[in-house]
């Protein structure tokens, strides 16, 4: 089977095509607010979450995906020794959740159905929060989402983050739906999966008390003036603060890269990854400021984003902060789209100017993958 794992991206990216493009076609069909009003049919997107779950998850071991040759020698050593407190992954104390279902699975199914299971929690948390979030839209939100150039990174590579981040997602709709144990619950699994989820989850638990438009614009331009002014010492700062122990990990990864190679790498303030983010944070603005309609969820949608943003903006010049930066991008496409299918965000064929940011959102993707960016 390994033979066909180059082509297992082709299959994922054309099947989004399709569904974005018939989307795209239903939308241009429809005048003024129309898509405002119109209920999703859901069948699609389950259909797609079936046949994702299914193909990523008996997919064959090969290094085409990523930490999925990883995550295979750490399931063979818990199969044939089980495990002992030496033989602990560095991750296993602090991310106990995964590594211990993980462990479990080892001593009763295959490498493949273990995948499956990762898969399921991956897409079903991911399409419940997108649902919660908003009952009408929730499957043109995940289709945002399944075509977010981030999305099939973490579903084959980062895998267990990708997980932790399903059920940030899955807190944030039962915070907005108005839910108060079920978000605490959903937010536990997700910093027991991985602990970086800490970060968006304080955002998202800060900006449902403090919900302030205005705060969350000075908090993410007053991160880029520090980074751009003192980016390199506040990198080295927060590897200090040991916030979560990869980070300061993956900051030395560069430069431990560049002494076993004898090159210098460039660190440097990344406009073009900020330009990306910016996107979901200059409709914010427009709609907020310039239309001025929102709701509760889209306050703290927007505000998890951009604080969280925030961090990452201070980190920007590492050379692994892309790292960091899911732990906003992974929200990214929600954020995009929840104000134009809920909120009046443009005056003129505001149907039609949606379709085609969902277009130009797709179309990013494509040219990432044109360029081999993924």
């Amino acid at each position: 089977m390994k033979e066909f794992a180059p082509y297992y991206f082709s299959i994922y990216m054309y099947v989004v095509m399709l569904l974005t493009l018939m989307k795209f076609s239903e939308m241009q069909s429809m005048r003024g607010y129309g898509v405002l009003y119109h209920r999703d049919d859901y069948k699609p997107m389950i259909f797609f979450s079936l046949f994702f779950i299914l193909l990523f998850g008996f997919r064959p071991i090969s290094d085409i995906f990523g930490d999925t040759v990883m995550y295979n020698a750490s399931y063979k050593v818990f199969q044939t020794y089980g495990v002992t407190e030496g033989d602990l992954p560095a991750e296993m104390n602090s991310d106990w959740l995964f590594y211990w279902g993980m462990f479990y699975c080892a001593q009763v199914i295959d490498i493949n159905y273990f995948l499956a299971i990762v898969m399921y929690f991956y897409i079903v948390m991911m399409f419940t929060g997108c649902r919660k979030l908003d009952s009408w839209h929730g499957a043109t939100l995940m289709l945002f989402s399944i075509g977010a150039f981030s999305f099939y990174t973490y579903s084959v590579n980062g895998i267990r983050n990708g997980v932790a981040c399903s059920f940030v997602i899955l807190a944030l709709g039962s915070m907005c739906s108005g839910k108060r144990v079920w978000p605490i619950v959903f937010s536990f699994i997700a910093i027991s999966c991985h602990k970086s989820t800490a970060l968006p989850l304080v955002c998202m638990f800060f900006t449902y008390f403090i919900r302030n438009p205005k705060l969350m614009y000075l908090a993410w331009f007053g991160a880029i003036a520090l980074s751009l002014a003192f980016g390199e010492t506040l990198g080295n700062l927060f590897s200090l603060l040991n916030y979560d122990d990869r980070l300061a990990a993956n900051m030395q990864r560069g430069e431990d890269v560049a002494a076993e190679w004898g090159e210098v790498l460039e660190n440097r303030f990344r406009w073009d990854f900020l330009l990306y983010s910016s996107m979901p944070i200059i409709l914010g603005a427009y709609t907020l400021f310039v239309r001025k309609v929102y709701n509760n969820t889209y306050l703290i949608l927007l505000g998890t984003y951009i604080y969280a943003n925030s961090f990452w903006v201070l980190v920007i010049r590492g050379l692994f902060s892309n790292r960091f930066a899911y732990l906003s991008w992974f929200i990214y496409p929600i954020v995009l789209a929840y104000p134009l299918f809920n909120l009046p965000v443009f005056k003129k064929d505001h149907s039609k100017k949606a379709a085609y940011i969902l277009l130009a959102h797709l179309g990013f993707t494509i040219s990432m993958w044109m360029l081999g960016r993924i």
